[in-house]
């Protein structure tokens, strides 16, 4: 098949019955970015903090943000590697990290687990320590730990990045509203006084797509998931939703939609404290990571 302009097609994207030629795949792909970005993020000085795992999303994420911001002066970015200390994965996406910053000239900041919080997430997990503070699955400490540590270190910057896709916003919207989590539903829509401001540019774009995306520039990442990972209820709703879309292509795109739809006509905002002991913004008096790590007896 042919390509609106001619060439040979690559790629078919089913959800709009498009054939897409290489250029114009890539093309278009940064074109949503763009998009989604908008003028407010893509302008002169401004500081990003870019979240980066070693993966597909995170590291196109880089690539097309250091593209965009190539012809735009006093623009710091600068990448934000959490490592959280899982034998035979981590060290293998540091590597490639590594050579991809060195590669496009991208400042590199490292963050262990183990400097941080006093434990790698093995050691949490093999010490049973999950048990012992009521968590159900390692993800679930990964995540808020993760999120703890990047808005730590994005601190003194204009954003932070996250290489959020399309499937993963569909996933957080879908698993929010069957569990009834209308809190988590809203709150993962709106800014958070007290958080670095949050931009998410893969948005509107398909896993899939981000993966053709990277294969097509040859950029270099690690395919092998997080051995954590299968454990996760996500990986469950995952599952469903490419059951949907291959149902009904689209329907990622129409659960976004739908959502901010919703989401613009709900007015609120929670109440901000700051944690007694870090100072990090939160709902009650502590934290929840200051308060599992008085439950280990890392911090008093």
């Amino acid at each position: 098949m042919k390509c609106s302009c001619g060439n040979e097609a690559i790629y078919y994207q089913k959800y709009s019955n498009k054939y897409l030629c290489k250029e114009c795949f890539i093309k278009d792909v940064e074109r949503r970015v763009k998009k989604t970005l908008g003028k407010d993020i893509l302008r002169r000085n401004v500081k990003i903090a870019i979240g980066i795992s070693g993966g597909k999303d995170s590291l196109v994420m880089a690539h097309i943000l250091k593209k965009l911001f190539k012809n735009i002066p006093n623009v710091e970015l600068t990448a934000v590697f959490i490592d959280e200390g899982i034998k035979n994965f981590r060290d293998k996406a540091k590597e490639i990290i590594v050579d991809f910053c060195k590669k496009n000239s991208l400042d590199l900041k490292i963050v262990k687990f183990k400097d941080e919080i006093k434990f790698s997430l093995d050691e949490i997990v093999k010490n049973n320590y999950l048990e012992k503070l009521n968590i159900g699955k390692p993800c679930s400490f990964c995540g808020v730990v993760r999120r703890y540590l990047l808005n730590k270190h994005a601190k003194g910057y204009d954003f932070l990045a996250i290489g959020h896709n399309l499937d993963d916003f569909a996933q957080t919207i879908l698993m929010n509203y069957i569990e009834g989590n209308i809190k988590n539903l809203i709150q993962f829509g709106k800014s958070t006084e007290g958080f670095v401001k949050r931009i998410k540019p893969l948005k509107l774009i398909p896993e899939e797509e981000v993966k053709l995306y990277a294969n097509l520039l040859n950029i270099r990442y690690q395919s092998t998931p997080c051995p954590y990972s299968s454990l996760s209820y996500r990986h469950r709703i995952k599952d469903i939703l490419n059951n949907l879309e291959s149902f009904k292509p689209g329907v990622r795109y129409s659960i976004l939609r739908g959502y901010e739809k919703l989401i613009s006509l709900v007015d609120y905002k929670e109440k901000v404290n700051r944690c007694k002991i870090c100072g990090y913004p939160c709902s009650g008096e502590v934290c929840k990571v200051c308060e599992w790590l008085k439950k280990l007896n890392v911090i008093e």
